[in-house]
């Protein structure tokens, strides 16, 4: 486990998260590096937390898994061109489909939101942006 404190206060996002967040957020991204693989850096939650802490760019966030399914339906083109957001396709995808569908990336971001408390995503405006930085450093 990288964070050994009770808590510890992320003077890049200023949040705060206890050792039982720590926990739950190093043990989520072990859960999904294992269950996904990575579309842009080495392993998946790498990828999203690059979308979020670093490039801005949502593809980055992107499984392997999620590119295949929208390339059933997109061209790299428009999967990677930041005209048409991965909401969009996640939703023409489901009108496709028949079926909900949600990329790996949002499942992942939705189960590291629900470790946070509400105070935190009322109060701490980073506060996911501070949850994946660390999720991130989990993958050393």
């Amino acid at each position: 486990m990288l964070n050994t404190q009770q808590q510890q206060t992320n003077t890049d996002y200023n949040t705060t998260f206890t050792q039982e967040q720590f926990a739950q957020l190093e043990a989520l991204t072990r859960e999904w590096n294992a269950m996904c693989e990575g579309d842009y850096e080495s392993t998946f939650v790498g990828g999203v937390a690059h979308a979020y802490c670093d490039s801005g760019i949502m593809t980055d966030g992107l499984s392997s898994r999620d590119v295949e399914m929208l390339t059933k339906y997109f061209t790299s083109e428009t999967i990677y061109n930041a005209e048409v957001g991965i909401d969009d396709m996640e939703t023409w995808v489901t009108q496709l489909e028949g079926n909900t569908w949600e990329t790996d990336l949002y499942k992942f971001v939705a189960a590291v939101n629900a470790v946070l408390t509400e105070a935190q995503h009322k109060d701490e405006e980073n506060s996911t942006e501070a949850a994946m930085h660390y999720c991130w450093q989990c993958c050393d």
